[in-house]
């Protein structure tokens, strides 16, 4: 029994760290730089891959080759992250605030380093972005992360910082004194913005929600494109924080 108990566990071991590294390449990861990145046997994975696949939990482009999470996966993670009173209490905020601002607004989570999608108000001159319902984003180069990244513990800023440091576009900042200076500022300021640091032509107000506790536990952000936004960012800014400061008095949180 103890032997069945093993390889159970040893399965459900290497289906985590699978799905953990496909998690870790959002451009798709192949089969080969996933043998070599797991230390799982080629047969091994491909028969787990396969079976994720058929469950859709990982996808394959078939031009490419190369694997991807699938709905499944994303469905179980928003799940596990979201916080029914944080998405009910922000819905018909972000609702007002798209229609009030015209731009996209957004609601996300923190989590390890990353800021989550949970949920997304289309304003009549709305865009595409990369931040899509559900998708995972580097908190230091967005301003919804920013706002996130700035109220955790020092600890978990200083791991942040210490991993490298991408440069999405030529505005993204990767220095990590620089970055230190950004994040007391917002705490300073109360609101993050991201000029054009994760996607060209893109600007994005952002600040924080927080709880009963007085914990953080999410972030509204408003984007749109550079020509637009660098002309109201004060207005924008305004109904952000009227928005953010509605939904935290639902969650409980008193102002001192």
């Amino acid at each position: 029994m103890a032997n069945g108990d093993n390889a159970a566990s040893s399965g459900v071991d290497k289906v985590l760290t699978i799905l953990e590294e496909i998690s870790d390449h959002p451009e798709g990861i192949s089969l080969v730089e996933l043998v070599k990145r797991t230390g799982i046997a080629k047969t091994t994975l491909f028969r787990t891959l396969e079976t994720l696949r058929e469950r859709q939990y990982v996808m394959q482009d078939r031009l490419t080759e190369r694997y991807h999470l699938d709905l499944k996966s994303l469905e179980l993670g928003i799940k596990g992250l979201m916080n029914v009173n944080l998405v009910e209490a922000s819905i018909p905020c972000l609702k007002v605030l798209s229609a009030t601002t015209s731009e996209t607004c957004f609601l996300g989570v923190y989590h390890s380093g990353y800021v989550v999608y949970l949920y997304k108000s289309e304003g009549t001159l709305s865009i595409q972005t990369h931040a899509r319902l559900g998708a995972r984003l580097p908190a230091y180069c967005t301003g919804i992360g920013k706002a996130l990244l700035a109220y955790q513990p020092l600890t978990e800023i200083d791991r942040v910082l210490s991993e490298p440091l991408v440069p999405f576009t030529e505005k993204t900042i990767v220095d990590r004194v620089t970055l230190y200076e950004t994040l007391a500022d917002i705490r300073l300021k109360g609101y993050a913005l991201d000029n054009e640091e994760n996607e060209e032509g893109l600007t994005c107000v952002a600040r924080p929600v927080f709880n009963y506790t007085r914990e953080i536990v999410g972030a509204l952000s408003v984007a749109g494109p550079t020509h637009r936004m660098q002309h109201k960012i004060a207005e924008v800014n305004e109904e952000l924080a009227q928005a953010c400061g509605l939904i935290s008095r639902r969650l409980g949180f008193v102002q001192r």
